[in-house]
């Protein structure tokens, strides 16, 4: 049996996939080939690379209506700022309460909750530039 040369229109199309004009089945093979792609392995480059194309906090691409790609990694990285602001949010008020309530032992210091106030600031600054620029 021989290999179809265009393996996806023939499983989409069956035998009149072999009818198609080549300038017609070739653009049509490739976009089918591109929809099934297989992704990069999770690697940690692959996942560093793919969170510099501009991935949200949920880790996939920014699928939100832009109106230009720098607009979409703006927003992504605006998206991503505001997950980890939330994140520091959350640790600054556990050590709050275990500054307020816990043992004197458990507490992190003031300079540390210095430290989590300041990055807090930053991030929300940042976000507030990357909305403007979006």
């Amino acid at each position: 049996m021989t290999r179809s040369p265009h393996p996806f229109l023939t499983a989409t199309l069956g035998d009149a996939a072999a009818q198609l004009p080549p300038e017609l089945a070739r653009p049509l093979e490739a976009a089918f080939a591109a929809a099934n792609e297989v992704p990069d392995p999770l690697t940690l480059p692959a996942c560093l690379q793919r969170l510099r194309a501009g991935e949200g906090a949920d880790g996939q691409p920014w699928r939100r209506p832009v109106s230009s790609p720098a607009q979409g990694q703006a927003l992504a990285r605006a998206d991503r700022a505001n997950a980890g602001l939330g994140t520091l949010l959350e640790l600054l008020h556990a050590a709050e309460r275990v500054r307020v309530d816990g043992a004197a032992k458990e507490d992190i210091g003031d300079a540390t909750r210095e430290g989590l106030l300041l990055a807090c600031r930053g991030l929300a600054e940042y976000v507030g530039q990357q909305l403007q620029a979006a």
